[in-house]
């Protein structure tokens, strides 16, 4: 941790003065970057560096925020590394627009840059990868100044600072949400001191990001459950990383094997699972049971879409009920040239939405070659990299699904496997969902399985990445197969 906070100017500042109507452009912040330590499960898998200000560009003075991190982690016998570095620049006013952006991503999943400029009638932006360039066109974002130090703003109003966030990642726009909700004491350099804490998510999210930010308006601690931690620390300490074994810490053991047959049926007693993330669906059920434990039942069948007289009929282009399953984004590139070529002569006239995803399942799963910790950010470098883990099979098989008029999405959670050690245990895995119909169905290209099996435990779709809150809190106190009736 940095520099012990102090007591003395927290009481002050936390607990005796009112709160003021303070504006983005005059909030008091640190004239030096900030810099964290950022913690898996205990252990330090990289660090970041954050610094908002005030520059002139083209001869007028703007707001800049700038976001450096890098993270390492060993994958198998593989240590990966990613870096990217994130720049937002908007008018330096209250409500001032969001005018220019640019992105930088570097190392494992490939090197790939952003640069956009937006105006009252949209964003353009242009993006670079793998020595292939292309330009996308925005709609108009909401995006103003107050989130460029949302959380920080929070706090000094003691309120809410809500608005849109352009996403440089997938280049969509997320409704955050910041809220004040008290002061807590936090332990800091041997002491403990009092800081003010604010609750950020985005709209949809089941668990905030919880900031805690010291009186003398430092980020002092950014934690995601108690997995997730990016604590401040000068800048010597935070580039000191641990050696994390990414499988071995997240991995969640069972008391035994489990079935993988479909039709089957598996019911657990888990202990760490939120109230927010105990969604049910078709095929998985939750029920509260004794000491805190939930009794989870995931079913596995033949869809009803696998008789041809029920499949629904794939169709290109946008539709109403469809929206983000079908059009491309930077990841899913469907609208790339090859993945769309491969799509049409994988699938042929096949007409059905869930008998051409049999096809494209079977296909990606010979097509990619097994490999963890190597990876692409985007379909079509999966494709022509030819291997990568569950993630890239997931990514290729909806960017083709898409290109196929097959309405797909990506899904994680945990499925059973048991690796070198014959530990049986849930890892964390990803897999797909398609739409025939009314019907969801569950395949996973990453093992081959037209109908993924009832191992398969589902905690978030798509964008939703507040599901590594619960690494480390997850726990399985019995799991039992049967047939599924």
């Amino acid at each position: 941790m940095r520099a012990a906070l102090s007591l003395v100017v927290a009481g002050a500042v936390l607990a005796g003065v009112p709160p003021q109507a303070t504006s983005v452009i005059d909030l008091p912040r640190p004239p030096q970057p900030e810099w964290f330590g950022v913690y898996l499960m205990g252990k330090k898998a990289g660090f970041s560096r954050t610094w908002v200000g005030f520059e002139t560009r083209e001869g007028r003075r703007v707001l800049v925020a700038r976001t450096e991190s890098t993270i390492s982690a060993t994958v198998g016998a593989r240590t990966v590394k990613r870096a990217q570095v994130d720049e937002k620049v908007y008018e330096a006013r209250p409500g001032g627009r969001l005018v220019a952006f640019s992105g930088r991503r570097e190392g494992d999943g490939g090197d790939r840059t952003v640069e956009g400029r937006c105006t009252p009638e949209g964003c353009t932006a242009q993006l670079s990868s793998q020595g292939q360039r292309e330009e996308r066109k925005l709609p108009p974002v909401g995006e103003t100044a107050e989130q460029a130090d949302a959380a920080r703003l929070a706090a000094a109003r003691r309120g809410v600072v809500t608005g849109e966030q352009l996403d440089l990642e997938a280049l969509r726009v997320k409704k955050m949400e910041d809220r004040y909700t008290g002061t807590a004491l936090l332990a800091a350099g041997g002491v403990e001191a009092q800081v003010a804490l604010v609750e950020e998510l985005e709209e949809g999210d089941r668990a905030a990001t919880r900031v805690s930010i010291a009186p003398d308006h430092r980020l002092v601690e950014l934690r995601l459950g108690d997995a997730v931690v990016a604590k401040a620390e000068p800048e010597e300490t935070a580039k000191r990383l641990d050696k994390v074994d990414l499988f071995g810490m997240t991995r969640v053991k069972l008391p035994g094997p489990l079935p993988r047959g479909v039709p089957a049926r598996i019911t657990f007693r888990l202990r760490g699972v939120p109230k927010e993330f105990q969604a049910p669906d078709p095929r998985q059920t939750w029920e509260s049971g004794p000491d805190g434990t939930v009794t989870l039942t995931v079913s596995a069948r033949r869809p009803r879409a696998a008789d041809p007289a029920h499949d629904a009929r794939r169709a290109k282009g946008r539709r109403e009920g469809f929206e983000g399953l079908l059009e491309p984004t930077p990841e899913v590139d469907s609208d790339a040239p090859e993945i769309a070529r491969l799509a049409g002569e994988v699938v042929g006239d096949t007409p059905g939405v869930y008998a051409g995803s049999v096809k494209l399942a079977h296909f990606v799963y010979r097509r990619l070659q097994k490999a963890y910790g190597v990876s692409r950010d985007r379909a079509s470098e999966v494709l022509a990299l030819g291997k990568g883990d569950c993630t890239e099979h997931a990514l290729l098989f909806t960017a083709l699904a898409r290109a196929a008029g097959i309405p797909a999405r990506q899904v994680h959670g945990l499925v059973f496997a048991r690796y070198d050690d014959g530990v049986p245990a849930l890892y964390w895995h990803a897999w797909v969902e398609v739409k025939s119909g009314e019907e969801w169905i569950a395949l996973d290209p990453t093992f081959d399985q037209p109908v993924a099996d009832p191992t398969h435990v589902v905690l978030g779709r798509g964008t939703q990445v507040d599901t590594v809150g619960l690494l480390g809190a997850l726990q399985v106190v019995s799991a039992e197969g049967r047939p599924a009736g």
